[in-house]
């Protein structure tokens, strides 16, 4: 699939080294036994702080990978039942005999990889571990049965039926099939958001983010996937950059030399280690983050107070912004309606005026689509897609040493 964004997934750091201009202390907190979550700007600080334990399922917004996540922070497991949704209505509690062998988790290092699409066949794009996408009536139809144990002990069986014009349809029930919910979940009802959330044990919708362009950092508790083991820590937005440097002088470090990475783990808990007695925050580890603005900052971890209160304590240093060449100068908005019928709409914002070509490819390459645009600040084009046959579409922005890509779907 293609990624919203041709942002390098490196960016090597400027030539000569910047100079931490400001020192900010900053404690950020995720409450007694981490309870909660805080997302955090870099520019702003902390944005909100909200509960991560009240929701069971995270279903992704924006983008194509129709990600689904588990709430690991609060003890919801999910297991792969290898049963397909035909045979839903045939399943007994027989089924479940050694369902804990076939576990599934988020991968936390790409937040667009949830414990539902960790068993996508990788060589099949259309492939999303839940189901797959069918590119004549441009639905995925999921093909899966799970188990899901929740915070309450209690068990499951689930199936995501379908994802279709912007709506996950899906039910659960009790093993033995009694109880049964049917529930659909609108993308469109959560616009801007990385994910919406469901609880099962309540039966409720959840609006929790904030919009995904105001926030860089996640402070939480969540399972690292590496090790199957609970840990609390930082991970990263998505369209951040972050790099570890390590063994340094945090007074005087700099990037010069090291890679940064999208990675949304790159910070993540091991800045820390547990004596016995209290934690000890590793010596000579700074770490360089790259906001969604791109804004250059630099973090020296200071202190974290545990479970007793949940406080992450830092020095943040503002580095500016990047040099001319770094930064991305088109931020597309929204291409919408995504699937499209006779038209969609690409919104997008320059930093410049500037001249760019928009190109659309089918997926043979071949262009259905040219046109070019004076770029000036955010603006709205209008694409007429009624003529194009159904099918998935390369949308291509190209201005000056730039380029950025999008898939368009066309019902």
């Amino acid at each position: 699939m293609i990624h919203l964004s041709t942002i390098k997934k490196t960016i090597l750091a400027l030539l000569l080294p910047v100079m931490a201009t400001a020192q900010v202390q900053q404690t950020v907190t995720t409450n007694t036994g981490y309870a909660d979550q805080t997302f955090y700007s870099m520019a702003n600080g902390t944005v909100s702080t909200v509960s991560n334990t009240d929701w069971d399922l995270a279903f992704q917004i924006s983008g194509f990978e129709a990600a689904i996540l588990i709430n690991s922070k609060n003890n919801v497991k999910l297991y792969n039942a290898n049963k397909n949704v035909s045979e839903w209505l045939s399943m007994t509690v027989a089924d479940t005999a050694g369902m804990t062998n076939n576990e599934l988790l988020n991968n936390e290092a790409h937040m667009f990889n949830g414990a539902f699409n960790t068993t996508a066949d990788t060589s099949n794009q259309f492939d999303l571990g839940w189901g797959i996408y069918d590119l004549g009536t441009h639905i995925i139809m999921g093909d899966s049965i799970y188990f899901i144990k929740l915070s309450n002990n209690t068990y499951k069986k689930l199936c995501i039926e379908s994802l279709s014009n912007s709506t996950y349809n899906f039910r659960y029930a009790d093993l033995d099939g009694s109880n049964e919910v049917l529930r659909s979940f609108n993308k469109l009802n959560y616009p801007g958001k990385n994910f919406g959330y469901y609880s099962i044990q309540n039966d409720q919708y959840l609006d929790r983010e904030p919009l995904k362009q105001d926030w860089d950092l996640s402070f939480a508790q969540y399972v690292d996937h590496f090790i199957n083991y609970k840990v609390t820590g930082v991970l990263t937005n998505d369209s951040v950059q972050a790099v570890k440097a390590y063994p340094v002088d945090a007074a005087t470090a700099t990037d010069a030399g090291l890679t940064y990475s999208f990675d949304n783990n790159i910070i993540g808990y091991d800045w820390k280690s547990f004596n016995g007695t209290t934690y000890v925050v590793a010596d000579s580890t700074v770490y360089f983050v790259i906001d969604r603005h791109a804004h250059k900052w630099k973090i020296v971890f200071t202190g974290f107070g545990g479970s007793a209160n949940g406080n992450f304590y830092f020095d943040q240093y503002d580095l500016g912004p990047l040099s001319v060449n770094d930064v991305k100068t088109v931020d597309v908005v929204s291409l919408y309606p995504n699937p499209a019928t006779d038209n969609t709409s690409l919104v997008l914002t320059t930093t410049k005026n500037q001249q760019a070509e928009i190109n659309i490819y089918d997926i043979s390459g071949k262009s259905v689509y040219k046109s070019n645009y004076q770029l000036a600040g955010m603006q709205r084009i209008d694409i007429p897609t009624a003529g194009f046959a159904a099918g998935i579409y390369v949308v291509n922005i190209q201005t000056a040493g730039e380029q950025t890509q999008l898939k368009l779907v066309k019902n």
